[in-house]
């Protein structure tokens, strides 16, 4: 089975490349506008948040690190098409807009117990005032939590990737520092102790850890779930 070959022809990853690519390039061409801000999914508790963000946070992505939306979009299309074949459009858009979504409420629930671990308080103005009485890996953590939107589509992304593991969980792809290949539900798993371990000692500020980490096993559970219906 050649799991490339219908990448080209699957049309909802087409189409979601195709918007992401879109959008991307409006962020620049229309820059007085702001449009990554207005789209990125804030905090529930910051002024900013609307609930529309749920779902366009998963379109934008960061102006300033042109590998973020690359990556992206290279995943999507190297498993995306598969995935789609198998399940059909339907099925396939569940699972990504879904792990998306899902991904996106666990990493707002890390947040929040992040605020809360710091500030006691889940009230935005007395955690300014607390703010200033901080050390300096505290101010980026609490930060980070309180007003660093989300935004990129690794976490709907994830969950394709989640999903063909499920399905194909001993098809052999790389991942970095490992020179060998490894089946893709091992990879995922080292992926996601990793990316808790960064979350938890806050190795790469602004990462959104948990979101890929909710997108796999939210996608792997829904693949799962269309695995045991299909039998």
């Amino acid at each position: 089975m050649n799991f490339y070959t219908s990448n080209f022809n699957s049309d909802a990853v087409k189409h979601l490349i195709s918007i992401n690519i879109l959008v991307y390039t409006a962020t620049f061409i229309f820059s007085q506008y702001k449009i990554e801000y207005l789209l990125s999914l804030y905090h529930p508790l910051d002024d900013r948040f609307e609930l529309y963000q749920i779902f366009t946070h998963m379109f934008v992505h960061s102006k300033r690190l042109f590998l973020h939306i690359i990556f992206n979009m290279l995943a999507l299309f190297m498993f995306g098409g598969q995935m789609e074949t198998l399940l059909g459009i339907k099925k396939f858009l569940i699972v990504y807009f879904l792990s998306g979504i899902l991904a996106s409420l666990l990493q707002l629930g890390f947040n929040t117990s992040i605020l809360y671990y710091f500030v006691h308080t889940l009230d935005f103005s007395q955690a300014k005032k607390i703010f200033d009485y901080l050390n300096q890996e505290q101010r980026i953590n609490l930060y980070s939590s309180m007003y660093s939107p989300m935004m990129g589509a690794s976490g709907a992304v994830s969950g394709i990737v989640g999903a063909f593991a499920r399905y194909f969980p001993e098809h052999k792809i790389f991942i970095l520092p490992f020179p060998f290949p490894i089946a893709v539900r091992k990879a995922l798993l080292i992926f996601i102790f990793g990316s808790f371990i960064s979350a938890i000692f806050n190795f790469s500020p602004g990462v959104a850890h948990f979101a890929h980490i909710g997108g796999i096993i939210s996608g792997y559970s829904i693949g799962n779930f269309f695995l045991k219906k299909r039998k």
